[in-house]
């Protein structure tokens, strides 16, 4: 389900800032210059220097002196960003045993976050659990870089170990180091910790979104499916904000808590208000959801939706089989013509085949349904039902020429694909008669002119790397040259490579569309200034490519705009043109490429 872990991002940046803020130690600024009581023979108004403590710290017999003196060097070498001595004489004062147990613990505390720095965590765990060790009143933040040590080594039950002496000692935790501890537990799987650290942020920060879905997480963590929905039902009803991902969450809870209904609601608003995208994805879950509570033309409608937004042959074919069995045979002839609009996966080529002929003999005409019935019984798959429906209808057996191939609408990448609408009166097996069904003469008489046929495909996602076009759009192919050299040379130094030909998105349309001009790219690029990158969803659209002059575009996108309309697409407001300029022609010679977003 969605929503339910904390990503690993988060930890990491939420770990990072907690060691950020942790500190070296408490005792003001480091020193080059340090003096030491006279105990160990050094004159009490002799000023030493680093060099020369260095040189006479082995023969300091007084151990005070001797711990002191390594401590001042210590922290010398931490603020030199020396980590190898510094712990040297970390070691040196903590062997010496000179100084209080305050003091030590302080000492065991800083050599342990300066192995943390240098990336040795078991020796920074020895450090601070030898500072436990001191019979004195321990702190948090003890336990805080203890549970980090053991983590960064991969122990996570000494992680849940190290974190649980701060409460079963009574210390208080600031809210940031609650939150440090909170992501510790987490990681290592430790939930019902989890779950009382996140109610008490939820009451010190009623107001703070993140505690309110982290709780469901960890509810759902544990398997409390039921308190993880009361948590999100509770934080709507307080106008708690909601992103994508916790309004699905919401949905889901639903459904497994025995409420498909409330979840097809929810999920139905969340898609009319476009708090979730409006995708195949999503339509298809409010279509199990619809389902599952029984709203079987509430499903249909969903699964329309679905299948229409997603392209996904598997809903279609899913979608006319569920009109089959409502015998909804027009919608589900409609259903068939959207399914087999493209070429097929040969996998589904039978299958489609015989629920267009069904559909086609349900409506009277068996002539296509014979065909069509034939055609599923050479491929695999749905042969042998083909075959019964053939001799329900007592029809007469295939001819030599339709044993051969595949001829129809709902065709492969190897066989002959026929419009619906000229299917029989072209395509008529030798012992068939050619005459047009009733309901074909019909359709031809009461059209004024043919339909317009137009090419149309799904672009596959893609990483974008773009800036925002504001001239002229005729003004595009002249300017295009230098504005994707300049780019690549960009997206190069960021860190990606071009993977694609010059593209314009257009969304929306006059003063306030906006176009954004760039390449598909590979890699991680950074985008700076004004570059950009995003990551665009798979696009539906019709197409046409046009050769010529950028002077001819804005007629050929009229027409070409005017021609799909007529085709009875709907259309989005998303527009692209991917551009390739003519290096054999003149400057504004271009070869491109129109699409037009349909739904």
């Amino acid at each position: 389900m969605h929503g339910a872990r904390v990503s690993s991002r988060g930890l990491c940046l939420l770990l990072a800032l907690c060691w950020a803020l942790s500190g070296y130690g408490q005792e003001g600024q480091y020193r080059s210059k340090v003096r030491i009581d006279p105990g160990g023979g050094l004159g009490g108004e002799a000023g030493l220097s680093i060099e020369e403590l260095e040189r006479q710290i082995s023969s300091i017999g007084d151990s005070y002196a001797k711990s002191s003196a390594g401590r001042h060097l210590a922290r010398h070498f931490v603020e030199k960003g020396e980590y190898d001595k510094a712990i040297e004489y970390y070691q040196t004062a903590l062997a010496a045993s000179g100084l209080s147990d305050v003091a030590n613990r302080e000492m065991l505390r800083e050599l342990a976050q300066v192995y943390l720095l240098s990336e040795d965590y078991a020796s920074a765990a020895n450090a601070l659990e030898r500072a436990l060790r001191i019979k004195l009143v321990p702190e948090a933040t003890d336990y805080l870089l203890l549970a980090q040590a053991y983590y960064r080594q991969g122990k996570l039950v000494q992680v849940v170990s190290a974190l649980d002496p701060i409460s079963e000692r009574g210390l208080t935790l600031t809210v940031p180091q609650q939150r440090q501890a909170l992501a510790l537990y987490y990681q290592a799987g430790a939930y019902a910790q989890c779950e009382k650290l996140l109610t008490q942020l939820l009451n010190l920060e009623p107001d703070n979104p993140d505690n309110w879905h982290q709780l469901a997480a960890v509810y759902l963590q544990q398997g409390k499916r039921k308190q993880a929905l009361d948590q999100l039902v509770l934080a709507r009803e307080k106008s708690v904000p909601f992103r994508e991902q916790d309004t699905i969450l919401l949905a889901d809870l639903q459904a497994v808590n025995g409420n498909p209904y409330g979840a097809a609601l929810t999920l139905e608003d969340a898609l009319t208000t476009k708090a979730v995208p409006v995708d195949g994805r999503n339509y298809r879950k409010l279509f199990q959801f619809w389902l599952q509570a029984r709203e079987n033309e509430r499903a249909s409608a969903a699964l329309v939706q679905a299948a229409r937004l997603s392209g996904d042959i598997e809903l279609y074919l899913y979608l006319a089989q569920l009109q089959m069995e409502q015998e909804s045979w027009q919608p589900m002839y409609q259903t068939m013509l959207a399914a087999c609009k493209n070429q097929l996966q040969d996998k589904y080529v039978g299958k489609a085949n015989l629920l267009l002929g069904v559909s086609q003999l349900k409506l009277g005409d068996e002539a296509s349904a014979r065909r069509s019935f034939i055609n599923a019984t050479l491929i695999g798959g749905a042969g042998a039902q083909a075959g019964q429906w053939l001799e329900f209808m007592k029809a007469a057996p295939p001819t030599a020429r339709e044993a051969r191939g595949i001829v129809g609408v709902c065709h492969g990448a190897r066989d002959k694909q026929v419009a619906a609408d000229e299917f029989v009166e072209d395509n008529a097996p030798d012992s068939v008669a050619t005459e047009l069904t009733s309901q074909q003469k019909a359709a031809q008489q009461g059209a004024a002119e043919p339909p317009v046929a137009v090419d149309t495909k799904t672009v596959p996602r893609m990483k974008f790397f773009y800036l925002n076009y504001k001239k002229p759009f005729a003004q595009l192919a002249s300017d295009a040259k230098s504005l994707a050299m300049a780019m690549g040379v960009a997206l190069v130094k960021g860190g990606g490579s071009v993977d694609g030909p010059l593209q314009i998105i257009a969304q929306g349309e006059g003063d306030g569309g906006v176009l954004q001009l760039g390449f598909p790219y590979r890699g991680f690029p950074s985008a700076r200034g004004k570059y950009k990158t995003l990551e665009t969803p798979a696009f539906k659209c019709a197409y046409l490519v046009h050769s010529g002059t950028a002077d001819a575009l804005a007629g050929v996108w009229a027409q070409f705009l005017a021609s799909v309309e007529q085709a009875g697409y709907e259309l989005t407001d998303e527009r692209r043109v991917i551009l390739q300029v003519d290096r054999g022609g003149g400057t504004n010679d271009a070869r491109l490429e129109l699409q037009i977003g349909i739904k």
